[in-house]
């Protein structure tokens, strides 16, 4: 879908793509710096009641081990200074692995962030980094998102028990776990006052997340939960 060149936040410098990367900075000026980024001025009295969706487009697949990408959009009413968080993004991670769990022990919400510990055949150790509500309950079967800390945390072993190591759950794997791509596309809507918004963006543990648009636009997009099973 085509999108309007004055509300570009993230782009091409002079016909090509800057990856992003832990060296990105923050613009502090209308005039696209160096790597793609660009204020834009929303003019007096900034979005309106109706807001502005941003929407994300990642073109690259990252390809380093315990990588990340935090997206913040940041608002002012001053272009060099008084820069204010406005709407993050979800977290990306650059290798993910998604399993299906039946606990045997129920998870608890402080689960998420700590070792998910594969024993019986395998022998894999990523992070739990988000998981169904249906494994707070025993019995149901429930989608488990791990982020892989190394080639070896594939889960591929159904039947593997898989624990929440130092905390609560414990649960069985069902099938081999599925591949999880970095989101290609993010859409977050937001509404603001002030005049001036730009993108803060950061992938602090190395690597890169290659070419990558941030871009805003009026129209409207639904979104669906991804952990719902079926």
């Amino acid at each position: 879908m085509p999108f309007d060149a004055d509300l570009v936040l993230r782009g091409q410098v002079s016909g090509a793509y800057v990856d992003l990367d832990a060296s990105d900075a923050a613009p502090t000026s209308l005039t696209r710096n160096d790597d793609g980024n660009a204020v834009v001025d929303l003019g007096a009295g900034g979005t309106g009641a109706l807001g502005l969706e941003c929407v994300i487009i990642l073109h690259d697949q990252p390809t380093t081990y315990q990588n990340l990408a935090d997206f913040v959009i940041e608002d002012s009413d001053h272009l060099t200074d008084g820069w204010e968080s406005l709407l993050t993004f979800p977290r990306l991670y650059a290798y993910m692995r998604e399993i299906i769990v039946v606990p045997t022990t129920a998870f608890v919400a402080t689960d998420i962030g700590l070792v998910a510990d594969a024993t019986g055949v395998g022998n894999d150790s990523g992070i739990i980094r988000q998981f169904s509500r249906n494994l707070l309950t025993n019995g149901l079967s429930g989608k488990m998102w791990i982020e892989m800390q190394d080639a070896g945390d594939t889960y591929q072993n159904s039947g593997d028990t898989i624990t929440a190591t130092s905390g609560t759950g414990i649960g069985t794997q069902q099938g081999v776990g599925r591949v999880i791509q970095t989101p290609l596309t993010l859409v977050r809507r937001f509404s603001t006052p002030k005049r001036y918004v730009r993108l803060g963006a950061d992938a602090p543990d190395g690597g890169n997340f290659g070419a990558v648009d941030v871009l805003l636009t009026f129209r409207q997009y639904h979104h669906v939960n991804n952990l719902d099973l079926g």
